[in-house]
């Protein structure tokens, strides 16, 4: 949820998969580009397709603000103009979808934009995020999280037990989490470098050793000519 982690439906996104407005097959949906190793598999990417076409009503390949505020409706879900934080304002492609709700928090987003999504989530306007608000987005965008997840997530994230996030919660928990991820990344790139300097010194080793070697027998070969040319005199 909210663009990290499994994204799988929780049921009920069916729908028709790829087919445009004049009723030809589309070519069937490969979902292998979108896959991020120990991120998102093949299934996940799948159910995100579903949850997209059961939100495209005309079967276009876009959806937009509208397809989607009628998704809500039939979920029973009042997101109302929260659906543009969501989507914007223009039609988009499943991978402008895709990768909207897979987006990372990055050091260049700024508070607003934190709060933006905050308020995707307060869908009833309370001021806060409930155990109802997370799984109705859930639902919405396809996510994987079960309910015991959600509640589980909700419990450790919940500074002051009263059973929801406050902006003040909901902002730690993206800081927190963005800063985590990239010491984790950077760790990673470290250990890439450190690898592959490892790879390319030993590698210079051999090819130098190579070197010497068929330098020295070049050497003897030279000299044994002479050897037995000064035992013939």
């Amino acid at each position: 949820m909210m663009g990290a982690g499994g994204y799988a439906t929780t049921g009920g996104f069916g729908g028709a998969q790829g087919q445009g407005g004049g009723g030809a097959a589309a070519p069937p949906f490969d979902p292998a580009p979108f896959c991020r190793p120990g991120e998102i598999n093949v299934h996940e990417v799948m159910d995100m397709k579903r949850a997209f076409d059961m939100i495209d009503e005309d079967r276009s390949g876009l959806i937009d603000a509208d397809e989607l505020q009628g998704a809500a409706v039939a979920l029973g879900i009042p997101m109302e103009e929260n659906i543009q934080v969501l989507l914007g304002t223009e039609k988009i492609t499943f991978e402008m979808f895709f990768n909207r709700m897979t987006a990372k928090l990055t050091p260049d987003d700024k508070v607003d934009d934190i709060m933006n999504i905050f308020e995707m989530f307060d869908h009833d306007f309370t001021g806060t995020i409930s155990f109802e608000n997370l799984q109705n987005v859930a639902r919405m965008i396809g996510a994987s999280e079960t309910p015991q997840n959600i509640q589980e997530m909700l419990s450790t994230l919940d500074t002051d037990g009263d059973g929801e996030l406050d902006p003040i919660d909901f902002y730690t928990c993206l800081v927190s989490g963005m800063r985590l991820r990239l010491d984790e990344e950077d760790r990673r790139r470290r250990e890439r470098s450190e690898a592959m300097g490892r790879e390319q010194w030993a590698a210079g080793s051999v090819s130098g050793d190579l070197s010497r070697a068929t330098s020295g027998q070049g050497s003897g070969m030279h000299r044994a000519p002479t050897a037995q040319s000064g035992g013939l005199r």
